[in-house]
């Protein structure tokens, strides 16, 4: 027995192609996210899609950490967002932030399905990116990913530095089911 292909192989490039992904597919990746599970069925997100062409891409990028300027390649930026006091309110467990999760994770393995690929990054500016794309106060910005279709890394490995062909060529792994996985109570394998 296999897991899900696009579980097994999907992973997070840093190098995507400048090519337009179909509508069709974007179609098909928002209803992945829209059918996501949520707590009490909220759907508390709200997604952000930004192409090379919209006119508050050069604002997003400028909420991009230095870590992060490749991603100003990639034919499209999406962000993500929720309103904490709209989600569920138990155990003072951000539900907003596992909803979002949720749902952008539903939106990677259609994407993966769809022969594109996403990264998601962490290094950004909060108040930046919600200013660029008009989000209001109220609402936290989860996550910024990019999305397209992943360049092979030997059709520009010329213009690469260094720290791009690093990542390029970083192998995929996972620590031990042992040390993450546990039956009966924390800590037994």
């Amino acid at each position: 027995m296999e897991i899900l292909p696009e579980i097994k192989k999907r992973l997070s490039p840093v190098i995507f192609k400048k090519d337009v992904v179909e509508r069709e597919k974007m179609d098909m990746l928002i209803e992945a996210a829209r059918w996501a599970p949520s707590c009490m069925n909220n759907q508390s997100w709200n997604y952000v899609i930004v192409n090379k062409e919209a006119s508050t891409r050069s604002a997003l990028e400028e909420g991009l950490s230095r870590g992060n300027a490749w991603a100003k390649e990639a034919p499209y930026l999406i962000a993500v967002g929720a309103i904490p006091e709209e989600a569920c309110q138990v155990n003072g467990i951000p539900y907003y932030a596992y909803d979002v999760a949720l749902s952008v994770m539903s939106l990677v393995i259609e994407a993966e399905h769809q022969g594109l690929r996403v990264h998601q990054m962490a290094g950004w500016d909060e108040s930046t990116v919600k200013s660029a794309l008009g989000f209001p106060d109220e609402y936290r910005v989860v996550v910024l990913f990019a999305l397209g279709y992943e360049e092979d890394p030997s059709v520009v490995w010329n213009d690469l530095d260094d720290r791009m062909r690093a990542k390029a060529q970083r192998e995929r792994v996972r620590k031990p089911i042992a040390e993450k996985f546990f039956y009966g109570s924390f800590g037994e394998s």
